[in-house]
């Protein structure tokens, strides 16, 4: 190895791990002092923030659900097609725009961005212990909880176009679509029959078991929360949008420098 290389590789292994700790714990402190204050204010959910209702009977929302979850258990995909034309099928009953709806213009995209990386940072660091008080739980329990299908059809992949093409997937279209039914539309609706509260627990529980697998439902019950709060603080579906692509898409570099340590 060059000596240039063995130096920038050296460095790399000392002063990766002390930076990502250092923003790890940076973002956890901005978000947690941040939120401490909106909550002082009683300002964590903003009524003029608040995500508009939806004009529908109660029997259609719980049909759309229905469905949308059913397709999403049978892992088929055409509960994405379900998800964008039922979502926008209501939108054009009540003659609104996506983004009068879900308020895609309340925020500068740079905005989002920095929050997003904020909010992902807080997210990582508490969600590594989560991970493991889960791990342990089902041990103790001895139930089996083996790793996500998407993660183990993941390593399989050795082709470059089709590694691309899944983080394209993972990163772009699935945190669009799942944004869109489980913060768009279900969290909101949940809203009309209990509190924000309890609507964003439920939401997030639902939103976690859809994924079917047991090892990863306490983080990503976390995770939707964390979305949840996002989208009724800010009133932009775009800021979680935005925090789920950032997780997802750390998530499929971690496993691409583990294929490559392999």
């Amino acid at each position: 190895m060059p000596p240039l290389a063995a130096l920038l590789s050296q460095a790399a292994h000392v002063e990766l791990p002390v930076l990502a700790n250092v923003y790890l714990l940076g973002s956890f402190i901005c978000v947690a002092g941040h939120t401490y204050q909106l909550t002082r204010r009683r300002r964590l959910f903003p009524k003029e923030n608040a995500p508009l209702s939806f004009a529908i009977t109660p029997s259609t929302g719980w049909w759309f659900i229905g469905i949308t979850l059913g397709l999403i258990y049978l892992q088929s995909i055409l509960y994405c097609l379900v998800v964008v034309g039922g979502v926008f099928a209501i939108l054009m009953e009540e003659k609104r725009s996506a983004s009068e709806q879900f308020g895609l213009a309340r925020m500068k995209p740079i905005r989002v961005l920095g929050w997003s990386l904020l909010i992902l940072g807080t997210v990582i660091l508490v969600e590594a212990p989560l991970i493991k008080v889960s791990e342990a739980m089902l041990d103790a329990l001895k139930v089996p909880h083996p790793e996500q299908e998407a993660v183990e059809t993941f390593r399989q992949f050795h082709h470059t176009s089709t590694i691309l093409f899944f983080m394209a997937q993972a990163v772009l279209i699935q945190p669009m679509i799942e944004e869109l039914f489980f913060r768009g539309f279900l969290l909101t609706f949940l809203k009309e029959y209990t509190s924000t509260w309890l609507a964003l627990v439920l939401s997030s529980g639902v939103f976690a078991f859809a994924h079917l697998n047991l090892g990863v439902a306490l983080p990503l019950w976390f995770l939707g929360v964390v979305l949840g709060m996002a989208y009724e603080q800010s009133g932009s579906l775009l800021l979680p949008v935005s925090i789920h692509g950032c997780f997802n898409l750390v998530s499929a570099l971690s496993l691409l420098l583990e294929k490559g340590n392999g």
